[in-house]
């Protein structure tokens, strides 16, 4: 692995996962880097494009990333035909519906059309969460062979009980979701998608307050969300 890549594109994930801009000093304890080799590198970011330097001499990442992650994500066919799916069960429910894909042992949030009644979430487009977290990532280690590994992998990192955790994925697995609550006073419902005979590999779920995912309303929103990942299964399998 070349160093200087790889610490170039260290300081660009310190930025782009800042909430704010960050001052020199900031970004070399959060990378790891002397500030001298940190300064070069941002100095270089700056220069293409990829990082701006406010007037205050705090840095911040551009768009510049953005560009290509939405090109790659466009690309995407899971993103394609997710689209309709995703529109369709919003219009169904009401609530906050996302697509999920799963990249090592986390999801990585693809889309999401929030709800008229807002609620403040965790995740955003672009968000990346470990897996074992969120509705739709153990809906979809629920179905995967290599699922049982990388609960464990997952679990340990994140010091979670390994035995409670495959425990929900055992049920999620029998009746075909999974629930989470990773968002304070949020509850989540998550499905797998997954084309043919393959191993899952994108989620769907549907997020709301806890009040408004109980009784006949949760029902409802299980009913409609097993559909519409059954049915965008379906279209992933087509050629």
């Amino acid at each position: 692995m070349d160093r200087a890549v790889s610490r170039a594109f260290c300081l660009l994930e310190v930025l782009a996962s800042a909430s704010e801009p960050l001052r020199l000093t900031e970004i070399a304890e959060l990378s790891g880097l002397q500030k001298s080799t940190a300064h070069r590198i941002l100095a270089t970011l700056v220069e293409l494009g990829y990082a701006r330097q406010e007037a205050s001499g705090r840095y911040a990442a551009t768009l510049r990333a953005w560009e290509f992650g939405a090109r790659s994500a466009a690309q995407l066919p899971i993103k394609r035909i997710a689209a309709g799916f995703l529109h369709g069960l919003h219009r169904a429910i009401g609530e906050t519906v996302s697509l999920t894909l799963l990249s090592g042992t986390d999801v990585l949030y693809l889309d999401k059309i929030i709800a008229p009644r807002p609620v403040r979430f965790r995740t955003r487009v672009g968000s990346r969460v470990p897996a074992v977290l969120t509705a739709s990532g153990k809906a979809i280690l629920s179905q995967r062979p290599d699922g049982p590994d990388l609960v464990r992998r997952s679990a340990e990192q994140q010091g979670l009980d390994i035995a409670a955790v495959e425990a929900e994925l055992d049920e999620a697995r029998r009746r075909g979701y999974a629930l989470s609550g990773y968002s304070p006073g949020v509850s989540s419902i998550g499905v797998a998608v997954g084309a043919g005979g393959a191993a899952a590999e994108a989620g769907l779920s549907v997020s709301a307050p806890s009040e408004r995912l109980a009784g006949e309303s949760r029902d409802r929103v299980i009913e409609a969300l097993l559909e519409a990942g059954a049915r965008m299964s379906e279209a992933l399998a087509r050629p």
